[in-house]
C-alpha cells in the first residue's frame, strides 16, 4: 500500500471515530440537558411562586398596619369624646310599680308609668343609655332577693323595649337588699326599699 493510501485510510478512521464520539456525546448529554432544562423551569416556577407569596404577605402586612392605625385613631378619638353625663334619675317605688310580693310581673299602672317615660325619651330624640337597677327589701335570702331584683329590672327593660326604646341602650343590674334606702325592720321601710331605679345617661 502506498504512503498516500495509508494516509487516506488513517484519516478516514479518525473521521469515523470523531463522528462516533460526537454521536455518543449527543446521546449521553441530551437527556442530561433535558433534565437540567426541566429543573431550571421548576426552579423558575418556584421562584415565581415565592415572589407571589412575598407579594401577598406584604399586602397582608399593609392591611394589618392600616387596621392598627385605624384602631389607634379610633381609640384616640374616643379619648376626646365627652364622658356620659347623667340626664335623669327615675325612681319607681313599690307604690308606683306595685309588684306583687315575691313576683316580677308589672301591673297595668306600672306599665302606664313606663310608657310615659318612653314617650318622653322618644320625644327628646336624643341617644341615651339606661341602667335599670332592681332593689328589694331584706325579707328572704340574699340569693332569692338578688334573683328577684334582676327579674323586676328585666320586666321594666322588656316593657320599655316594647314601647320603642332599643334593647341595646338598656342594661339591668340587681342590687337585691344590699342598698336599702330605709330601715328594713319596719313595714314602711321595706316598702321604700322595694324599688326599681332607672339611671338615664346621655
Amino acid at each position: 500500500m502506498s504512503r498516500l493510501s495509508t494516509l487516506i485510510v488513517a484519516s478516514s478512521a479518525v473521521l469515523l471515530s470523531a463522528c462516533a464520539t460526537q454521536d455518543f456525546v449527543r446521546e449521553t448529554v441530551a437527556p442530561v440537558q433535558t433534565s437540567v432544562d426541566g429543573l431550571g423551569a421548576r426552579v423558575q416556577a418556584h421562584d415565581d411562586g415565592l415572589k407571589a407569596l412575598d407579594g401577598r404577605l406584604q399586602g397582608s402586612e399593609a392591611r394589618i398596619l392600616a387596621l392598627q392605625q385605624e384602631a389607634a385613631a379610633r381609640a384616640e378619638a374616643a379619648k376626646k369624646l365627652p364622658a356620659p353625663s347623667l340626664l335623669m334619675t327615675v325612681l319607681l317605688s313599690d307604690d308606683k310599680i306595685k309588684f306583687s310580693s315575691g313576683r316580677a310581673q308589672l301591673t297595668e299602672q306600672a306599665g302606664q308609668e313606663l310608657d310615659q317615660l318612653a314617650a318622653k325619651l322618644k320625644a327628646d330624640n336624643q341617644p341615651v343609655f339606661i341602667e335599670i337597677q332592681g332593689h328589694t327589701d331584706a325579707t328572704g335570702s340574699d340569693a332569692l332577693n338578688q334573683q328577684l331584683g334582676l327579674k323586676r329590672a328585666e320586666a321594666v327593660r322588656l316593657h320599655l323595649a316594647r314601647a320603642g326604646i332599643p334593647l341595646a341602650r338598656m342594661a339591668t343590674i340587681s342590687y337585691g337588699p344590699s342598698a336599702p334606702l330605709a330601715d328594713n325592720s319596719t313595714r314602711e321601710g321595706r316598702s321604700t326599699n322595694r324599688r326599681v331605679q332607672l339611671i338615664v345617661m346621655r
